[in-house]
């Protein structure tokens, strides 16, 4: 792939909150991968392929959109809308991470079932960036039935994480934990459901059960369905240890 420099960058964001602007001009790319930053004189020294001015453009790390539910390709039957995640690029995002593939027609509701999707979808976007977006696919949805045998086999499979519980049937704490207890222990990061309902057969989700669940990550805490009241949104942020989302089309107070 060559050299690549990128110069002429009027702010260059580090994705770093601690450290959140460089002081560089410049980026040296090298087989696809970010080899240095620094000031464009001394970078020029590297001998680059191709040189790209961006003639005082501000730089940013790609976007995460840390809450998607694809389906297998870049295809969404529910808005019937195809190639969305190559336009997400166009928005800047880089990495998408699936709360579940939930609007797969006819998807499974046994356990052997999402096991099965969980395992293809987390494979098949290992092999599939459209438009170079990387998808971790493969987001578990709960139903009853999964032993920890299941998560094991899964997570050696290449599923990296449980999408948001309470979009399958296993919603309740009692039923949850104890799932959630296993994905932990084999290395999965666990998403939940906060708030109102969202697709068919979904439940509402009040912050006592999401603490009572102790999953890894809160989804939507201010809405995208109908928000937790201010008080329970309140008791996870202060109260718990999770990682919380904040939507753009959620509750703006």
């Amino acid at each position: 792939m060559g050299k690549l420099l990128i110069k002429g960058i009027g702010k260059l964001v580090s994705g770093d909150i601690s450290q959140p602007l460089l002081q560089a001009d410049a980026i040296l790319v090298e087989d696809g991968l970010i080899r240095k930053v620094g000031r464009a004189e001394e970078l020029e020294a590297a001998g680059a392929d191709r040189v790209i001015d961006v003639q005082g453009m501000t730089v940013t790390p790609g976007l995460i959109d840390s809450h998607a539910h694809p389906v297998v390709g870049d295809f969404t039957p529910r808005q019937r809308q195809l190639d969305w995640i190559e336009s997400s690029l166009h928005g800047g995002v880089t990495t998408m991470i699936s709360a579940g593939e939930v609007h797969t027609p006819g998807r499974p509701r046994d356990a052997a079932g999402v096991k099965a999707l969980a395992i293809l979808a987390a494979k098949a976007f290992q092999n599939l960036r459209p438009g170079g977006v990387k998808v971790l696919g493969g987001g578990l949805i709960l139903e009853p039935g999964l032993t920890e045998e299941d998560f094991r086999e899964m997570a050696s499979e290449g599923v990296t994480h449980v999408g948001e519980i309470g979009l399958g049937k296993i919603k309740q704490p009692e039923e949850a934990a104890p799932m959630v207890r296993w994905a932990k222990k084999y290395g999965m990061v666990v998403m939940m459901h906060t708030g109102g309902t969202s697709i068919p057969g979904s439940s509402t989700v009040t912050a006592q059960q999401v603490m009572a669940t102790d999953p890894d990550v809160v989804a939507h805490l201010n809405g995208g369905p109908t928000a937790v009241p201010w008080p329970e949104a309140e008791r996870i942020i202060r109260e718990t240890p999770y990682a919380f989302e904040i939507v753009h089309c959620g509750n703006p107070k």
